[in-house]
C-alpha cells in the first residue's frame, strides 16, 4: 500500500495541473509549481505585468521561465511505469475542450457545464460555482439515485391507485349490468301487464257499449 501511494504521489509530480498530463517541456514558477511550458503560455495569454500561478494564484514576475531539465527526466522515468502507462492510456480517453484543448476537469454547477481549468477563469464562468468533475459526478449521482427511488416510490404508489380505481370501475360496471337486468325485468312485465290491461280494457269498453247500446234500443238485435 505503502508503494502505490509513492507511486502516486510521483505521478501526481509529473503531471501538469493544467492539463493533468504528463508534463511536457515542464517549467517551475517561483512559488515552486510546475507546468506544462506551453499550459502555462497559453493560462497567461493576455496578462500583461501580472502572471498568476494557476494553483496558488502567487504573481509571478515575469512570463520567462527556465526549462526544468531534472523534472524534464523524471517525467520520462514516470513515463515507463505500466501503472503510469495504463493512467496515460485513461488520460488520452479524457474529452478535451474545443476551445483551450485541455483536459475537461470541472463542472460549473450553474451553467451545467464541463469545463477546463482555463474555461474556469473565463468572464462567462466567473464566479459561478465550479467543483471538481469527479465531485460532481458523485453529488448529481447521488441526486440522480434519490430522484429515481422518490419516483420509483411515486410509481407504486400510482399502480396501487390505478389498480384500486380499476377495482371500483369493474364492481361498478358489474353493478350497473345488474341495474340493466333489473331494468330490462321490469320493462318486460311493465309491457305485458300493459297489454293485458289494453285487452281487459278493450273487453271491458266492448261490453259496455254492447249494454248501453241494448238499454237504449230493446228491440234491436246486434
Amino acid at each position: 500500500m505503502a508503494q502505490a501511494a509513492s507511486l502516486a504521489q510521483l505521478q501526481a509530480e509529473a503531471s501538469c495541473p493544467i492539463c493533468l498530463d504528463y508534463l511536457q517541456d515542464p517549467v517551475t514558477t517561483d512559488c515552486g509549481h510546475n507546468f506544462c511550458h506551453s499550459c502555462l503560455l497559453q493560462r497567461w495569454e493576455g496578462l500583461q505585468g501580472d502572471f498568476p500561478c494557476p494553483v496558488c494564484l502567487q504573481h509571478c514576475p515575469d512570463r520567462s521561465l527556465r526549462r526544468n531539465t531534472q523534472l524534464c527526466h523524471m517525467v520520462d522515468v514516470v513515463k515507463q511505469l505500466p501503472n503510469t502507462r495504463r493512467k496515460r492510456k485513461r488520460q488520452e480517453e479524457k474529452p478535451l475542450c474545443e476551445k483551450h484543448h485541455q483536459v475537461l476537469s470541472l463542472f460549473c454547477e450553474e451553467d451545467l457545464e464541463l469545463l477546463c481549468p482555463q474555461c474556469k477563469i473565463s468572464s462567462h464562468h466567473g464566479g459561478h460555482l465550479v467543483v471538481p468533475m469527479e465531485l460532481a459526478a458523485a453529488c448529481h449521482r447521488k441526486k440522480l439515485k434519490g430522484s429515481i427511488k422518490f419516483l420509483t416510490k411515486r410509481l407504486e404508489e400510482v399502480d396501487e391507485a390505478l389498480e384500486i380505481q380499476t377495482s371500483k370501475a369493474y364492481h361498478l360496471m358489474e353493478e350497473v349490468a345488474n341495474q340493466r337486468n333489473k331494468l330490462n325485468i321490469y320493462l318486460s312485465i311493465s309491457n305485458r301487464f300493459s297489454l293485458h290491461l289494453e285487452v281487459h280494457l278493450k273487453r271491458y269498453w266492448y261490453n259496455l257499449c254492447q249494454t248501453l247500446f241494448c238499454l237504449c234500443f230493446p228491440q234491436v238485435v246486434l
